[in-house]
């Protein structure tokens, strides 16, 4: 993204955080849409494990994506948090995704997982029971995921990421609206993702919980105020500041957020007939 070879990116906030720290090169990216409003990183494990709070992870391994995904650093201070020190008293295991993950926690190679939301359905849906081990709010409700893209994307095509947010918009607004038309949708768009064996319905049952394990946090709007589809709230990034610094990601609170997240083009992502999209949704066929 940096050297401008993809327009449009979608990763968590994190490393763009700790890209701003006084000895590091700051990357000339930009967030402008906020997609998933809270965390879609959870800890889990198996429905029978005696863990019951991440401090009973002590001297335990935890699997995870990889050690460079960006959902790292939050989950060092998470532990951190809760007084455990990643690669002293916890351990990170690199596990992957899908089955080779959902088989390292089922066998005990690892005491739980830290993945995203959509992966750990998959895995309820495969049949494995599995809990989620709470989290303390001020990381659980840090919104993760948006679109980015280069600062000069941002200043110079700003009507193209208005148009692009503005169908992203009106498609969360289809889906709420239409869950099942959703995932059928979405099956059409990749038919090599629609279960072939099983019931058709409980085939559509089980995409609708997987698809809900992650949209619902598109939702995620305070309570009492409009529904600003992209927005950034100012406050989300000193948080996320906050909970880096007290984990030992970084080094300093003084970090200039500004830079790293606009919310110019967020009256245009909103500017579409709601009524409209969401009758889209239900008569999809």
């Amino acid at each position: 993204m940096v050297n401008k070879r993809v327009l449009i990116g979608y990763p968590n906030p994190d490393p763009l955080i700790i890209s701003q720290m006084p000895d590091r090169d700051t990357l000339p990216l930009q967030f402008f849409y906020n997609v998933t409003r809270s965390s879609a990183w959870e800890v889990v494990v198996l429905e029978d494990s005696p863990v019951q709070s991440l401090t009973d992870l002590e001297g335990e391994l935890v699997g995870v994506g990889a050690l460079t995904w960006g959902n790292i650093p939050i989950t060092r201070a998470m532990f951190a948090d809760v007084g455990l020190t990643v690669g002293e008293s916890v351990e990170l295991q690199p596990v992957g995704t899908g089955a080779p993950a959902f088989r390292a926690l089922s066998t005990g190679q690892v005491a739980a997982l830290n993945l995203f939301d959509v992966q750990h359905a998959l895995l309820e849906a495969s049949g494995t029971s599995i809990r989620r081990i709470p989290l303390e709010a001020r990381f659980a409700d840090l919104f993760s995921n948006g679109f980015i893209a280069h600062v000069d994307t941002v200043r110079d095509q700003a009507p193209l990421l208005e148009a692009f947010g503005r169908a992203v918009a009106r498609g969360t607004v289809a889906c709420e609206a239409a869950p099942e038309n959703c995932v059928l949708s979405f099956w059409e768009s990749y038919p090599a993702q629609r279960p072939t064996e099983g019931d058709a319905d409980e085939n559509l049952a089980r995409g609708v919980t997987v698809m809900r394990s992650r949209f619902d946090k598109f939702l995620t709007f305070p309570e009492g105020q409009p529904r600003r589809f992209g927005e950034y709230p100012v406050e989300g990034w000193s948080n996320f500041v906050d909970a880096l610094y007290e984990g030992g990601q970084i080094t300093t609170r003084d970090i200039d957020v500004s830079p790293l997240f606009t919310n110019a083009l967020v009256d245009g992502f909103n500017d579409f007939d709601v009524e409209a999209a969401r009758e889209a949704g239900r008569t999809f066929r």
